[in-house]
This record gives structure tokens, C-alpha cells and sequence, in this order.
């Protein structure tokens, strides 16, 4: 191996580690919107059959 290749791998895993460690909460809370969004969906569409009526 050459000199500093240790050192250049350690980098990369700091780096990715970091990258995840600020995109992973994001893409969660992304999830949770897109759950709440389908609930309040499917409850304006029985709102609205409930008044269509």
C-alpha cells in the first residue's frame, strides 16, 4: 500500500458518515410528511363524498 492510504480511507469514511448523518434525518421526517399528506388526503375525500351527498 501507499503511503497515506489509510489516511485517505479514514477520510472517506468520516466524509460518508457525515453525509448520512444529515441526510438520513431528512429523508425520515421527508417519510412522515408524505404519511401525514396521505391521511389528510383520504380525509378531504371523505369529507367530500360526505357534502357531494
Amino acid at each position: 500500500m501507499q503511503p497515506g492510504t489509510f489516511e485517505l480511507l479514514i477520510l472517506v469514511f468520516i466524509f460518508l458518515g457525515l453525509q448520512a448523518w444529515w441526510i438520513i434525518p431528512i429523508i425520515i421526517k421527508n417519510n412522515q410528511f408524505n404519511e401525514r399528506g396521505k391521511a389528510l388526503r383520504e380525509e378531504i375525500n371523505q369529507l367530500e363524498k360526505l357534502y357531494k351527498k
